[in-house]
């Protein structure tokens, strides 16, 4: 943590401090953040989402090398994703199952397979590593814009930006923009103002799709949610239950969605065929999200792809990946047998399925018992999994409520940092946090606002 980021954190904290009396709790400043996010539509489908109303301080001198690196990791991502159609020898490495392998093979109508992009990782002062790419319907842009907005109405934050230069990005802007410029560039034909639904399950973070929606009709378009399996194909054009028609699909929620339950989603995907819609992040951007693509970046042949410059971005911030079978590992040009180099380094290791989303079935060897460990081993042998070098956990001290006494306290919690890309171009971020080693909003974590800082007032 910067000299900078040390002191903002610590007069922030003492202003909180300053805000608790015995006849007024200081907790009535995260009461009024969280029903400031009910009345915004914020919520998890499953009731209120974990918050905090301290945002995650960056450094200003920080950000143009998370920019560089962000926006690196997404031409990367195209770069890779394309030889799934161009080279024969790179298509098993993507691990496709028949089903992903039609919906890869949709044509898009534009360039690019990532439109939409977070890539989640652990940053400290000496590091930051990239551990997920979430090319694939990442969720919290609108969390993310409506809790900065109420945070920077709080007396507490107020006080503060009296004393210390504060910024922070707004994402959904970005998020419209990159609707329409794939829109135009897929030739749609309804201008500036194409139909908007947002499509996927009623999964947890549901009620920001709708969130969402209410957003874009404020900004004059006609916009709606539809579930995934719940279109109709007339034979012509794409319909909702209600009737409605859309130009554009801003597809959310998780790609089981539509991988898992192909033959009821068989409405969409001949819109999709016919050209009768644009869809964005398109199908073909499981290519991108599928946790083996780490490890193929890594393999020399595949590393001399890529320019100087990205070389550098895969080796700095991408930990050591590797997809799990039978056989030799590399592992930082070493050959090891990779069952017995996982049994004898549990506390350096995490195991993920390569398809899974949440924290589901992800396994970090050092929270693991030995006999734990010996399972999630086995567990690869039924399923496809990566194993990869652990990377610490940062922790940060946030604010959290002592229902005793009613104050806002700091405790350390374990971090990361998730950063969006929006046609390509860096857009902002949210932090995540969770008392567990899996850091995982839908299992209790909670989330809070990246703003940066500059520098303190004069």
């Amino acid at each position: 943590m910067t000299e900078l980021i040390n002191s903002v954190n610590k007069d922030f904290q003492k202003i909180i401090d300053g805000f608790h009396t015995k006849e007024k709790p200081s907790r009535w400043l995260h009461d009024v953040l969280s029903q400031e996010m009910d009345k915004a539509g914020c919520t998890f489908a499953a009731g209120p989402m974990p918050i905090f109303i301290k945002p995650y301080f960056i450094d200003s001198s920080r950000m143009p090398y998370v920019r560089h690196t962000t926006e690196t990791i997404v031409r990367i991502l195209d770069k890779i994703t394309e030889t799934y159609y161009t080279s024969d020898e790179m298509k098993p490495l993507f691990y496709m199952t028949e089903v992903e392998q039609e919906a890869v093979g949709i044509k898009t109508g534009f360039k690019g397979r990532v439109k939409i992009t977070r890539n989640d990782a652990f940053m400290t002062d000496d590091y930051l590593k990239y551990c997920e790419f979430n090319a694939d319907s990442p969720g919290g842009p609108m969390y993310s814009d409506q809790q900065a907005e109420i945070i920077e109405q709080s007396p507490a934050f107020k006080k503060l930006a009296e004393a210390y230069d504060l910024g922070r990005d707004v994402i959904m802007p970005q998020v419209l923009k990159t609707l329409l410029d794939t829109y135009a560039e897929f030739k749609g034909t309804k201008g500036a103002k194409p139909k908007i639904v947002l499509s996927g399950g009623k999964g947890g973070t549901f009620p920001e799709f709708l969130a969402i929606v209410a957003w874009l009709k404020k900004k004059g378009f006609e916009a709606a949610f539809c579930d995934s399996q719940e279109w109709k194909w007339d034979g012509k054009d794409l319909v909702s239950p209600d009737g409605f028609k859309p130009d554009v699909i801003y597809r959310r929620g998780w790609i089981g969605d539509w991988t898992h339950v192909w033959d009821k989603v068989q409405p969409v995907v001949k819109a999709l065929k016919a050209g009768r819609v644009c869809m964005v992040n398109p199908l073909s951007s499981i290519l991108a999200s599928n946790k083996s693509l780490l490890a193929v970046l890594q393999i020399p042949k595949v590393f001399k792809m890529f320019t100087p410059d990205e070389q550098k971005v895969i080796k700095e911030t991408l930990p050591w990946t590797w997809v799990v079978t039978e056989g030799k590992a590399d592992y930082n040009g070493k050959k090891v047998d990779i069952y017995d180099f996982m049994a004898k380094n549990r506390e350096k290791l995490v195991l993920k399925p390569i398809d899974q989303y949440g924290g589901k079935d992800v396994a970090v060897g050092r929270a693991c018992t030995e006999q734990e460990w010996s399972g999630w081993i086995e567990s690869t042998r039924k399923a496809r999994f990566v194993v990869q070098e652990y990377i610490p956990i940062p922790q940060e001290a946030l604010p959290v409520i002592d229902e005793a006494s009613g104050k806002i306290v700091f405790k350390p919690k374990n971090i990361n940092v998730n950063f969006y890309a929006y046609g390509g171009v860096y857009t902002g971020g949210v932090v995540r946090s969770s008392d567990s080693a899996i850091i995982n909003v839908h299992k209790g974590g909670g989330m809070t606002p990246i703003m940066y800082v500059r520098g303190k007032k004069k």
